[in-house]
């Protein structure tokens, strides 16, 4: 069984930490479901003050939910739509500290008010999305969006 561990230090320590436990958890496995599934549940585990976290993945030109921990969420996004759909769009990071104020906000969650949206790029091509959503209004900083990038750069080596 794997553990996932804690740590009380600085910001970018705890991100190395569950860096290198996304490592452990991805080597030697090839599904790409298995490892999103635990991707999430391995963030879910790790990120403070954050109420969904999860994967859209790219399907016939639109991001349809894949692995995640929260609530019920909305299964299709199209490419252009909302945070996720954007983030698909424009190939890079959307972080966003009010929700409420993105134009064309998709709420799957109403006590959603901050995002953060990293996609996943396999040979410059949009594979997918990962989302995290918050209760707390700009929850994510630059800091966050440096280490997230990073765990997306491990993950997609093992998609």
């Amino acid at each position: 069984m794997f553990h996932v561990e804690k740590y009380n230090g600085k910001k970018s320590d705890q991100y190395s930490l569950v860096i290198n436990q996304l490592k452990a958890l991805l080597e030697g496995e090839e599904d790409r479901i298995a490892n999103l599934a635990n991707a999430s549940a391995l963030l879910n585990q790790f990120l403070d003050n954050i109420n969904w976290v999860g994967f859209y993945l790219m399907k016939e030109g639109q991001l349809v939910l894949g692995p995640f921990q929260g609530l019920p969420a909305c299964v299709r996004i199209p490419v252009g739509r909302g945070v996720c759909g954007t983030a698909a769009a424009n190939k890079k990071t959307e972080r966003i500290a009010d929700v409420h104020q993105f134009p064309g906000h998709i709420a799957c969650d109403a006590a959603s008010n901050s995002e953060i949206v990293v996609p996943l790029i396999v040979d410059g091509e949009v594979i997918g999305v990962l989302d995290i959503d918050s209760p707390i209004k700009d929850r994510f900083n630059e800091e966050d969006q440096v280490f997230l990038e990073n765990f997306v750069d491990v993950l997609v080596q093992y998609m």
